[in-house]
């Protein structure tokens, strides 16, 4: 029985209302213990200044002092300093109360004065004052400037406290609403990640991610596009050499299979008693049986050849050697069979020396496997030129041979196929007796040395092929 599935998004919500919650708690913290007091000291610094602004102008007013013109500094104080949820009074040394204007101005009666102070001593508890000042003028004490604030029993002490306090389930409301949000978005991405998986696990190497964000989660999609990539890559190339290999092995046992079948008829015709063979017959049997085993030893010889090259096992030995002059000696070795087979060898020579760093055997390897394979499938008048030069556009940093030819030729749409094993073109005629291993061997040999090697068509007819080393 699987586990039961869990999703990160419950976790992870969770986590985030905890934490929207903790902030919020917070909050009412720095409030209470933060703000309030920094609120009560600046509400103290300003009562101060205007209880004594409000306490040198009534000393400065002239006899008598009135209450119209207590009042009017009161309500110029007021304003001046802009208290909010405070009030201003004069308390006069008779005991009655001028006010600022939002409460009322004169008390008309000693009864309506102590009627007051008994209410506000009633009210101590909820009036806070903030800051009280004599009025005195010329040491006699006139009254008293006092700033008071208004706090209602179990309050927060202030407007501004009970609003933040309010403000928190709103605060956290939204918190855990944009936390859900964003945490489905991440989920759903993880989703993807895992939906990736799975169909990589299941061998579908189609799937893609591609999330273009650039965060985590954006780059860990990409490495796993990348990676998916690769591996389509990876598998493409196992089945493209396991095809190959099987080829190879179907090519192998056609091409052992053709001069093994000769030899096996040459023998059984030698062999059986009941087939009268006369002398010439005899020989001409033998030659064929000399000539299919020495098809089989090139064969096999180029195989191990070609398999030693593809392995990296065949060591080279480069040296600083003329590739012109190596290339001129190789046609002239050659130029005989040319004209025994009909066939013109012509050498274009070159402006000047073309030096290489190459390993000399296998480089004359490489003209002796082109120049072999001209002579099999150009047909007998047929002309083949070799020439060394610089290379086009590339003058002074590498060397190009050509090796082209008037004969039959490939088809436009196969030049790039006449490098592979045992590949032979429809149209390309022959002997029969080649192991059709020579331009693969050739195409191992350059490309080990630095250079390439590509087969193109020579108008009107024919094939050229064109090998570049880089300058020594």
């Amino acid at each position: 029985m699987s586990p039961p599935r869990r999703s990160l998004f419950w976790t992870i919500a969770g986590l985030f209302f905890l934490t929207a919650v903790a902030g919020s708690l917070i909050q009412v913290f720095v409030v209470v213990g933060v703000l309030r007091p920094l609120e009560a000291r600046e509400a103290r610094s300003r009562a101060e200044l205007g209880a004594a602004g409000a306490a040198a102008e009534i000393a400065a007013l002239a006899d008598p002092i009135t209450d119209p013109k207590v009042h009017e500094v009161l309500a110029r104080t007021r304003e001046r300093m802009g208290f909010r949820g405070s009030s201003i009074v004069y308390r006069g040394a008779d005991g009655l109360i001028t006010s600022e204007p939002q409460l009322p101005r004169r008390f008309r009666s000693p009864e309506q004065a102590r009627d007051s102070l008994r209410a506000g001593r009633e009210r101590e508890q909820r009036l806070e004052v903030l800051a009280e000042r004599s009025v005195r003028r010329g040491g006699r004490v006139l009254g008293e400037v006092a700033v008071r604030r208004w706090r209602p029993r179990g309050g927060w002490g202030s407007l501004e406290a009970r609003t933040a306090v309010l403000f928190v389930p709103f605060a956290v409301l939204v918190s855990a609403l944009a936390g859900l949000v964003l945490v489905r978005l991440l989920v759903r991405r993880l989703r993807s990640i895992e939906v990736l998986a799975s169909r990589v696990a299941e061998g579908d190497l189609s799937v893609r991610i591609q999330d273009q964000s650039g965060d985590e989660i954006g780059r860990l999609a990409g490495q796993l596009d990348r990676m998916t990539e690769r591996i389509a890559e990876a598998r493409a190339n196992l089945e493209r050499n396991e095809e190959q290999r099987r080829q190879l092995f179907a090519d192998i046992t056609h091409e052992l299979a053709t001069p093994l079948t000769s030899i096996r008829g040459f023998a059984e015709t030698l062999l059986d008693p009941k087939v009268a063979v006369s002398a010439e017959e005899r020989a001409r049997y033998l030659r064929g049986l000399l000539e299919e085993a020495a098809r089989l030893d090139r064969l096999i010889s180029d195989l191990f050849d070609l398999a030693r090259l593809e392995a990296g096992a065949s060591v080279l030995h480069p040296e600083r050697l003329d590739w012109t002059a190596l290339c001129r000696n190789t046609a002239d070795r050659f130029r005989q069979r040319y004209e025994e087979a009909g066939l013109r060898l012509e050498w274009r020579e070159p402006p000047a020396t073309a030096w290489v760093e190459a390993d000399g055997r296998r480089m004359e390897q490489v003209l002796e496997n082109l120049l072999t394979n001209a002579l099999r499938y150009v047909p007998r008048g047929g002309r083949v030129e070799v020439a060394v030069a610089p290379s086009a556009g590339d003058a002074g940093r590498r060397h190009a041979l050509r090796v082209q030819d008037d004969g039959p030729g490939v088809p436009p749409g196969t030049l790039g196929r006449v490098f592979e094993r045992f590949y032979r073109a429809d149209s390309s005629g022959g002997d029969g007796k080649g192991s059709g291993l020579g331009l693969a061997i050739v195409k191992e040999i350059v490309e080990r040395h630095r250079g390439t090697v590509r087969a193109e068509s020579n108008d009107p007819h024919g094939l050229r092929i064109v090998i570049e080393l880089p300058a020594a």
